[in-house]
């Protein structure tokens, strides 16, 4: 498949052969032990302390299998055993650059950016705690006998899932956790570095891919402020990012384009109308009930709201994981731990200040029972109240 980002856009075609790429049903195919007798060789092996900022090093004892089992356009891999005496041997995947094979500074970039997502991992779980933690698998180098240069990581059983990319290709599931993680390490680092290419077995991930403000390092999938702005320009903030306290960054919040329908003539207009047809107007009464589920809004709802089903779909997902007791509504406890989890930074960007915009149309919406219903809150998030 042509690389999304030299398309500029990822068209239908493209994001189905992600998904396809992204998710997969893994079969244990890691080969019987008996299948590395008398490959068993001690190497030296390197990693990267990223505390010190060093290299280390030690000695280990492998076997490499003889043939590759998968292959890639940049590595081909091969299953690997690790051997410590009076332990069971570990099962490993040691993979090998198709060009220059033995160039050492380009397994040591994928080492240290390996590293790096480790040390914006612990950050990211030291805030979030247990439930919504992540895990980024080790990752070092081995040198042969022979001379010969692997990059090696442990062996990932189970189902396999692509959830975002270094273009903005976001998992259609969109889960909260490796989204918020992507967007928490671009604030984290103060807007100089994101991790992207987040994939792997539930929230143990590998493989990452890290873009720079200055569009330097970490090998060619940085693609720099290109990519970082790619990325959010596609992702939705959900309750993990409002927990986080994250710069509120949905773009479907901001500038709306309305579609207005007048009474009198049941046409529909965009943009702006004058004061007395602001004043007649209630968009509330041309919606249908909304109801808070996947496809809950028709085609003319999602019209007069200016958005799609996809968006219409997303909101649902954020409105449904903050009503906890699925009644259809948030109550006085649920908003109170909204309005507590509306964070921001003290320098207010536009989004920012949108998101406590937000924030200030919901409490208006509060009705005698101290309730929001979907419908207002449809209405607020999308900037139509």
């Amino acid at each position: 498949m042509e690389d999304a980002h030299k398309k500029g856009f990822l068209t239908e075609q493209a994001l189905e052969e992600i998904r396809k790429e992204g998710e997969k049903k893994v079969e244990d195919l890691f080969p019987p032990a008996k299948e590395f007798e008398g490959l068993d060789e001690e190497v030296t092996k390197r990693w990267y302390d990223w505390d010190n900022k060093s290299w280390e090093t030690g000695k280990c004892t492998v076997a490499i299998a003889k043939e590759q089992f998968a292959e890639g356009g940049m590595r081909v891999a091969h299953f690997m055993l690790v051997k410590n005496p009076g332990k069971e041997p570990e099962r490993w995947v040691a993979k090998r650059q198709k060009e220059d094979p033995d160039d050492e500074t380009v397994y040591d970039a994928d080492v240290i950016m390996q590293a790096a997502c480790q040390a914006i991992a612990k950050a990211f779980n030291a805030r979030v705690g247990p439930a919504d933690s992540v895990e980024f698998v080790d990752c070092h180098t081995i040198k042969t006998a022979s001379g010969t240069w692997w990059a090696c990581e442990p062996y990932l059983q189970g189902k396999y899932i692509k959830y975002n990319n270094n273009y903005g290709y976001v998992d259609k599931r969109a889960r909260n956790t490796p989204q918020a993680f992507t967007h928490f390490s671009y604030e984290f680092t103060n807007k100089k570095m994101m991790v992207v290419d987040i994939q792997g077995v539930d929230d143990k991930y590998t493989d990452p891919q890290i873009h720079t403000a200055d569009g330097q390092g970490f090998g060619m999938g940085n693609i720099g402020k290109k990519g970082m702005e790619r990325f959010l320009k596609t992702h939705w903030c959900n309750s993990l990012c409002m927990y986080l306290g994250l710069e509120f960054c949905t773009p479907k919040i901001l500038g709306v384009k309305r579609h207005h329908k007048h009474k009198d003539s049941g046409t529909h207009h965009r943009g702006s109308v004058s004061a007395s047809d602001q004043v007649e107007f209630k968009l509330s009464d041309y919606l249908g009930d909304l109801e808070p589920k996947k496809g809950g809004a028709t085609a003319d709802d999602l019209a007069l709201l200016g958005i799609d089903e996809k968006q219409f779909n997303a909101i649902v997902v954020i409105f449904r994981e903050l009503d906890k007791d699925g009644s259809g509504y948030l109550d006085k406890e649920e908003l109170y731990q909204i309005f507590q989890k509306a964070k921001v930074s003290e320098n207010k960007t536009t989004e920012a200040e949108a998101f406590l915009q937000f924030i200030s149309r919901m409490e208006t919406k509060v009705n005698e029972n101290g309730k929001v219903y979907f419908k207002d809150f449809l209405l607020c998030w999308t900037g139509n109240d």
